[in-house]
């Protein structure tokens, strides 16, 4: 008797666990993490690099694509002042693109979400990139 007992246990077990491995996750945060670099920043905000108030661009090889946070978080690197000199330049210097490897989970933003660019103002001229660039809000980052 106890013997069927626990074969009826393990049966109703298994099924559980293969009926609940067959269904899709509604969750997009329990996803993998995706491999991405900061390579660059939104140079509207980028009076003080470490404030957490500036836009990063984060190139994701995945996906051939390259993206904008604005929601980088503070501490995750500390990274040069002197790579957000040139306002001109939004990159880092080439040599330093992979000097600042993430490990992202990411969405885009809702349509009924305002997106973070900022303007700038006087007589800069934005970076080709930013005309078609696409915002992403980070979920979670680690190095």
């Amino acid at each position: 008797m106890k013997k069927l007992f626990l074969s009826h246990i393990a049966l109703f077990l298994c099924c559980v666990l293969t009926l609940s491995c067959d269904q899709e996750s509604p969750c997009p945060t329990c996803e993998n993490y995706t491999n991405a670099f900061v390579i660059g920043f939104d140079p509207c905000g980028a009076s003080n690099p470490n404030s957490g108030m500036v836009g990063f661009v984060i190139n994701i090889p995945s996906r051939e694509d390259t993206v904008i946070a604005y929601n980088f978080p503070i501490g995750i690197y500390e990274f040069p002042e002197g790579y957000f000199s040139n306002r001109n330049n939004p990159f880092f210097p080439e040599q330093a693109s992979l000097d600042f490897p993430i490990k992202i989970k990411y969405r885009y933003p809702r349509v009924d979400e305002e997106p973070n660019m900022g303007l700038c103002g006087g007589n800069y001229v934005p970076h080709p990139l930013f005309r078609n660039i696409n915002e992403i809000i980070l979920l979670s980052v680690i190095k």
